[in-house]
């Protein structure tokens, strides 16, 4: 009874906190990352880890201070022309197929709000300003987690340790690194897809003239981390606002992403994870959908690291765990 008391009580816990713990998983994410870099910079310019590091780390506040401090009246500006440019484009899509009416009035009553209306806008804009401090407390979370794991990695694998049985220290190890090099290649190869997404896409979209062109292909190359389900978020809005120059445009940026996503997720993915996890996009899928459905957002974008984790668990538990004895 104890046990299972016990069992329901961790259970309890992990419901309760598991937006911390997914902040927590992320900032791990960025931790390798941080290694990763660190451990590169300084083996070439010969300088000491923690030297690198700690640089490494001031570049990216003063960069991050400095993003916001010059890009945000940009961004202001480009948010305002994107709130103008979707309703046009949604009466532009709407009217293709005879319904440019029936949007003009549910924007019309969206613009002109009841007192019912008004409630709703309120607790609307209440839960966003809510989701907005969570998302920046796990932004902190996730980001000292980074800057404490990958500046003495070696602690927190103690710790890890301090937790399992002596028998098994060994199996715990051989886990921990493995998952952590698959999770390194795993990442390298989505880094460079998100790139080679957001380049491309720009490069399409200002070509065709496509309205924002550059926050839209920035969208794209950051959804690309959420393997399958972030090409077709991105592609949304990308195809939305492309309707304002008619639906040939529309119908070239559906091609674009296609051939784009295709690339990416055939040739490209594969390529760079030739020694490393490569899940099934069935299960991929899955996983999406199940822990999007039980956590929400963050639960999809960090759905397939986990994936991965999980399955070089297994792998490296079949490969050192003995196998029984025949009777």
């Amino acid at each position: 009874m104890l046990f299972t008391l016990a069992l329901l009580a961790a259970a309890a816990v992990a419901v309760f906190t598991v937006r911390v713990l997914f902040a927590v998983f992320a900032g791990a994410l960025f931790a390798i990352v941080l290694r990763a870099v660190a451990t590169f910079a300084a083996k070439h310019t010969r300088l000491p880890y923690a030297a690198t590091l700690a640089t490494l780390v001031v570049l990216l506040i003063g960069g991050s201070v400095a993003g916001v401090v010059l890009l945000a009246p940009r961004v202001g500006e480009e948010l305002t022309k994107l709130r103008q440019a979707v309703p046009a484009a949604l009466h532009t899509f709407a009217s293709s197929f005879g319904y440019g009416d029936l949007v003009d009035q549910m924007l019309g009553k969206v613009g002109n709000p009841g007192a019912d209306q008004l409630g709703k806008i309120a607790a609307g804009a209440a839960a966003t300003v809510g989701t907005t401090f969570e998302l920046m407390a796990g932004g902190i979370i996730c980001f000292f987690v980074a800057i404490y794991g990958a500046a003495d990695p070696k602690t927190y694998e103690r710790a890890v340790l301090a937790l399992v049985p002596l028998e098994r220290h060994k199996l715990a190890r051989g886990i921990m690194s493995e998952a952590s090099s698959q999770l390194e290649r795993w990442l390298l190869g989505r880094l460079v897809a998100m790139l080679f997404v957001g380049v491309s896409c720009a490069i399409a979209f200002l070509l065709l003239r496509v309205p924002l062109a550059i926050p839209l292909a920035l969208l794209a190359g950051i959804l690309t981390f959420v393997e399958y389900f972030g090409a077709i978020a991105s592609a949304v809005p990308a195809m939305l606002l492309a309707f304002s120059n008619g639906p040939l445009c529309a119908l070239w940026v559906g091609v674009v992403f296609t051939a784009l996503h295709v690339v990416e997720g055939y040739v490209l993915t594969p390529l760079l994870a030739r020694n490393s996890v490569r899940l099934p996009p069935a299960a991929t899928l899955v996983g999406q959908a199940v822990f999007g459905a039980l956590v929400g957002a963050i639960g999809l974008t960090f759905s397939t690291p986990l994936l991965v984790v999980a399955v070089t668990a297994g792998k490296e538990w079949r490969k050192r765990e003995p196998s029984p004895s025949a009777p």
